[in-house]
């Protein structure tokens, strides 16, 4: 090898072969030269195609050894350009010349040949010439250097990101723990030809073409870059991140920075999640309440990827070697092959996301991928074995799972029971007012006159059949049930008045919906809440007949799946509906074969009254945990590699995905008959009861009262209703009525007429009407309807004035009386004309007493003449409107009144009061309380 030094030991023997020496510490006198000769040192030409020669003196011990002189084999090369690229080559074979410089004793000796062949430089040597045509040695490269190719390039500075050995840049890089370890990561390096500007040849190069994730390859432009030593992985600065590989191809560049300024401002890696904290580099920490989906490992996606690669050369295994090989890559046929599958498999894993943060349930993570005590799975959204599920918080469980479901369903058991003939039987077993009167009958029938039987009707039954000591137990808690019991039992059974001025059903409505509404906060808001706030909420769920989201009911479903808890949810409220049923039909059964008709019972009516309230209340309690369970089936989650998860069980995929699974049909088809169903079915429930048309019966007579109501107060006045009830009847149609009506006027106003002025003012008029024992009188009230009927606006009536004013006053009171319901108004066609032509926003009124104030305060002729036009006009709208009202038909009149009256109520002219369900209705008002009240009656009607 080059640079090595010449070891060969001579001596010179005999013929005997016996070693030639002086005596003593003689040398023998001659030397022995050592030469290294291109070809045949016996051929050459003096000087020339001699490499080495040096003379070696034989010791006293008669050996020559030409290694004292440390003189190294030096290798003739010589050096060229082929196409840009520097090619040294070497002479093939070099021949080792040892001869002795005289005879000896007269004897001369042939030379020595040798055939000297040249190893190559070691891996971290390079061939060190002193001129492109002199001979070289191998010289071992610094430890921060690398050498490509020890026989055909020179030691290489480091790159500033490669890890160097003096031979090779190591394929990773040192990253510093938070404890101060340090991390081996795997990075790639590739030998490429690189363009020296300078002396236009073409040498290799490291170049970085891959950092791990969390790292941007700082890689000059190639078009500019002089510096590929620069070449380095720098981490993402804090608030950025990476998960992905940085790559170098010739077609594609993934997070590479051409500066190693912009890689420290992070301009190619991702900024930080919100809910999350990064440090820099790939560190993605969810903050705690966050969760974020687990990333695949980049270069195990690239492992992955460059497996399913066919490499022809295990040794260009990019997990294996490296990117170094014994031979240039670039040589190679089969190597370019393989490197381009290595590369193909990187740029697959360089396609890998962005880091995806997700809220987690309320307190259900903790920070830094760690979830609370209970909990597991993505989001933390499920709870460990041993814990279970209730009001979205994980619970724990008792070690004996079988003892808590013995004992609950033993528990249910006894609340079903009592809870269930409480709410379905009663009605069948409480003797009714006409079984009563039957057994009355038929006891006085019999001359029995003992005092009535008041025994509990199921204490009878049993007593009947024998079963006297369990029919004794019966009454025993009976006893106590209505004792303890006396004020609730009360409130059920009053009567209709007392339950109205108490409105008991109204107030259970808003406690069950205010407690349904506090019991999805856990759910609806998430965050932490006090403990005795949270328990309370827990509790409520029992309001929902949630009764499984309660601790220790959940802890049995627990062991359900998510199909088996929704099938349970759904089939509650058929199940249910059954079960309030079955008295019904045994009441109707009994009726059909005891009392000759299905409805003939003497229970029928109480217990079917009892079945429509049992049953809307449940409907009406437990519709929002059924629509919730409904509902739960298409609310989904997307977490990125856990993939699209049911938010209301993080282990089941969403069945939006899968419109063909079971739970997507079954939940598509209870969506619609619970959500929707239950308040169509409702709907149509109270539509079957005529709802609607009462409340706006009831709307309509309202309308009607407060129509009358209004028209007679701006036609007339309670102090002009007593003054026409003392004159009696009003003119009629024949002469002689209307002279008998002229006559007991002017008696009348004679009498009003105090000061003789043959005019009455308002204050004459109210004198004459304390006579008549009217205790209140306002004068403002005549005044205002003296001024219609005021032609001369002198503030007082003379007798020509007074006599019209009383005819109309009298036609007026007789057309309503305040009391007509709407049905007669409705059918009353001249009613319904006053009604519709009358001046409802009181223009001629507001006319008249502008007119009067003008003339008091002596206004301009004119002016008060333009103010009568006004009037006339005002006069012939009203007209107008009589005039069309006596050409339309009763029902489209009876149409334009109503409309007719909103508009005035949306003017503020006229008010409907607050209406309620006061039994106006009559008996099929009384039967819709009775049956669906619970719905409708709280509220008022509109």
């Amino acid at each position: 090898r080059p640079g090595e030094p010449i070891t060969t030991k001579l001596h010179i023997s005999d013929s005997f072969g016996q070693q030639v020496k002086m005596d003593g510490t003689d040398r023998l006198p001659v030397t022995v030269s050592a030469r290294i000769c291109i070809g045949s040192c016996e051929s050459m030409v003096a000087g020339q195609g001699e490499v080495f020669n040096s003379a070696n003196e034989i010791d006293s011990d008669g050996l020559c050894d030409v290694g004292v002189q440390n003189k190294v084999l030096v290798w003739p090369a010589s050096q060229s350009t082929v196409s840009k690229r520097a090619v040294r080559t070497y002479q093939p074979l070099l021949t080792l010349q040892h001869a002795v410089s005289a005879p000896l004793q007269g004897v001369t000796m042939d030379p020595v040949q040798l055939n000297i062949s040249r190893l190559p430089c070691n891996d971290d040597e390079q061939f060190l010439q002193a001129s492109a045509s002199a001979t070289g040695v191998c010289e071992a490269c610094l430890e921060a250097e690398y050498i490509i190719d020890p026989d055909q390039s020179q030691c290489l500075e480091c790159p500033t990101g490669g890890i160097c050995n003096g031979s090779t840049v190591q394929d990773f890089l040192l990253e510093t723990q938070d404890d101060g370890s340090k991390l081996n990561l795997t990075i790639l390096w590739e030998i490429i030809p690189f363009n020296v500007v300078a002396s236009d040849t073409e040498e290799d190069r490291a170049r970085l073409i891959e950092c791990p994730a969390g790292y941007l390859l700082v890689r000059g432009d190639p078009l500019n870059d002089l510096r590929p030593q620069d070449d380095q992985c720098a981490p993402c600065p804090a608030t950025f991140y990476s998960v992905r590989i940085a790559s170098w191809f010739e077609d594609n560049q993934t997070l590479v920075s051409n500066t190693l300024a912009g890689a420290l401002t992070g301009e190619k890696c991702e900024p930080c999640e919100p809910g999350a904290v990064c440090a820099g580099g790939r560190s993605v920490i969810p903050k705690p309440g966050f969760y974020s989906a687990p990333v695949v490992s980049d270069n195990a996606k690239a492992r992955r990827a460059y497996s399913s690669e066919s490499s022809p050369h295990s040794n260009l295994d990019v997990g294996v070697l490296g990117w170094w090989s014994t031979g240039a890559l670039w040589e190679s046929s089969s190597a370019v092959r393989g490197r381009a599958g290595r590369k193909n498999g990187r740029r697959a894993a360089a396609a890998a996301g962005t880091v995806q943060v997700f809220r987690c349930p309320a307190d259900a993570c903790l920070g830094n991928g760690q979830c609370a005590d209970g909990r597991t799975g993505p989001v933390c959204g499920l709870c460990k074995k041993g814990y279970a599920m209730a009001q979205e918080r994980c619970e724990l469980c008792a070690e004996d799972v079988g003892t808590t479901i013995a004992i609950g369903a033993i528990v249910g058991l006894v609340i079903f029971s009592v809870g269930y003939y409480l709410v379905a039987w009663r009605a069948f077993f409480t003797e009714t007012p006409q079984e009563r009167h039957l057994v009355d009958k038929k006891r006085a029938s019999s001359g029995d006159h003992s005092a009535a039987d008041d025994r509990f009707v199921l204490v009878k039954m049993f007593e009947n059949w024998g079963w006297a000591t369990f029919a004794k137990r019966i009454s025993v808690y009976h006893r106590w049930f209505l004792n303890n019991t006396k004020t609730v039992r009360g409130m059920l059974t009053a009567n209709e008045a007392k339950k109205d001025n108490l409105p008991i059903q109204g107030l259970m409505k808003i406690l069950i919906g205010f407690y349904q509404v506090l019991s999805s906060f856990m759910t609806t808001f998430p965050i932490k809440w006090p403990e005795e706030q949270e328990n309370a909420m827990k509790f409520t769920k029992i309001l929902a007949f949630d009764v499984v989201a309660v601790p220790g009911p959940s802890c049995v479903v627990a062991q359900f799946s998510y199909q088996q808890k929704l099938l349970m949810y759904t089939m509650v409220p058929p199940a249910a509906l059954i079960a309030l049923v079955c008295p019904l039909m045994l009441c109707m059964v009994l009726g059909h074969f005891r009392h000759g008709g299905w409805d003939k019972h003497l229970k029928y009516e109480a217990v079917y009254a009892n079945t429509w309230q049992m049953a809307v209340f449940f409907l009406f309690l437990y519709y929002p945990t059924v629509s919730v369970a409904s509902l739960k089936s298409f609310s989904c989650q997307e977490l990125g590699a856990e993939g699209n998860l049911l938010q209301a069980d993080f282990s089941v995929a969403c069945p939006i995905d899968n419109p063909a699974s079971f739970i997507f049909l079954y939940s598509a088809t209870v969506a619609v008959l619970y959500p929707i169903g239950i308040p169509v079915g409702l709907y149509f429930a109270m539509r079957s009861y005529g709802i609607p048309q009462m409340a706006a019966a009831l709307r309509r007579q309202a309308i009607c009262a407060s129509l009358i109501s209004t028209y007679k107060r701006h036609t007339s006045s309670s102090e002009m209703e007593h003054l026409t009830n003392y004159l009696g009847k009003g003119p009629g149609d024949d002469e002689k009525s209307q002279l008998r009506f002229k006559k007991r006027c002017r008696t009348l106003f004679k009498n009003m007429d105090e000061d003789g002025s043959r005019t009455l003012s308002a204050e004459e008029i109210a004198h004459q009407l304390a006579k008549l024992d009217m205790a209140k009188i306002e004068i403002r009230a005549l005044e205002k309807m003296m001024m219609t009927y005021d032609t001369d606006l002198t503030g007082e009536l003379s007798m020509e004035e007074f006599e019209p004013m009383m005819a109309d006053l009298l036609a007026t009171s007789s057309k309503f009386d305040g009391l007509e319901t709407w049905d007669q108004v409705a059918v009353n066609e001249t009613q319904m004309r006053l009604l519709f032509s009358h001046d409802w926003m009181q223009q001629e009124e507001a006319f008249h007493r502008l007119q009067t104030k003008m003339v008091r305060e002596g206004e301009k002729q004119q002016l008060v003449d333009k103010i009568g036009v006004e009037i006339q006009k005002s006069r012939q709208t009203m007209h107008d409107k009589a005039l069309e009202a006596d050409s339309l038909s009763k029902s489209v009149l009876r149409n334009r009144l109503l409309f007719l009256a909103d508009q005035l109520i949306n003017k503020g002219i006229i008010s409907v009061p607050q209406l309620s369900w006061d039994g106006s209705g009559g008996e099929k008002e009384d039967l819709a309380r009775l049956h669906v009240g619970f719905l409708f009656k709280n509220y008022e009607v509109t």
